[in-house]
């Protein structure tokens, strides 16, 4: 024997939201305090700042400054935190340019990373790195190339060969060879990250565009010509 239980139509729209609004609060999942815990600690590790102590360093040396007579410690310390804040800052200043050789051509580098800053606007890190590769690898060619010019030909004018210097020679131009081509390939990347950005407004359905393309166009007159 069947029961069929008639439910009226205001009462079946009343049954229905409540079903609904049951299941919208069943989504809400309580997450496992232990996976709560790990996210913390991932999400921390995650954070580069925590390898970057720069507030820290910036604080301590601004408190060294307030002190009116250092003790040697304090000074000692204050030096080594200049050094410090130097090179965490050194791809804005270009002081790991201007080091890379001794010291009597740290302002020659120097000079050379600033014009090519200047020059070329350089803003972003990708810029600045660049401009301090240019550097590096100029300054390595004109070096082997004075080098090998300085061996090939004496002072006076004269030549002198042996196979020592033969083998030296050709080491030499390898070098200059490879950082001519390291230089080449830097300006022209710097160059392309400094050109406008090409905006086209294309209105035909099918179209392949390309910066710096150049597209020839026949007339079809001519063509049956």
């Amino acid at each position: 024997m069947k029961v069929l239980c008639r439910i009226p139509p205001k009462s079946l729209d009343l049954v229905i939201k409540k079903i609904f609004n049951n299941m919208g609060n069943n989504k809400e999942i309580t997450k496992n305090p232990e996976e709560t815990e790990v996210e913390k600690i991932k999400k921390y590790y995650k954070n580069p700042n925590i390898y970057i102590p720069e507030r820290q360093k910036l604080e301590e040396h601004k408190s060294l400054e307030e002190v009116k007579e250092l003790t040697p410690t304090q000074e000692a310390r204050k030096k080594e935190l200049s050094s410090e804040l130097a090179i965490m800052y050194g791809l804005e200043n270009g002081i790991w340019t201007a080091n890379l050789a001794h010291a009597k051509y740290y302002s020659g580098l120097a000079q050379m990373r600033k014009n090519i800053v200047r020059d070329f606007n350089c803003q972003t890190s990708l810029e600045l790195m660049l401009a301090d590769r240019i550097v590096a690898h100029y300054w390595r060619a004109m070096r082997n190339d004075t080098l090998l010019n300085t061996l090939i030909e004496k002072e006076d004018g004269g030549y002198s060969f042996n196979q020592q210097k033969i083998n030296l020679f050709r080491e030499l131009y390898k070098c200059v060879e490879i950082a001519d081509r390291q230089l080449s390939a830097d300006v022209i990347l710097l160059k392309e990250l400094k050109q406008p950005r090409l905006n086209i407004k294309v209105t035909t359905e099918n179209a392949f565009i390309a910066q710096n393309q150049q597209v020839n166009v026949d007339n079809k007159n001519n063509e049956a010509k």
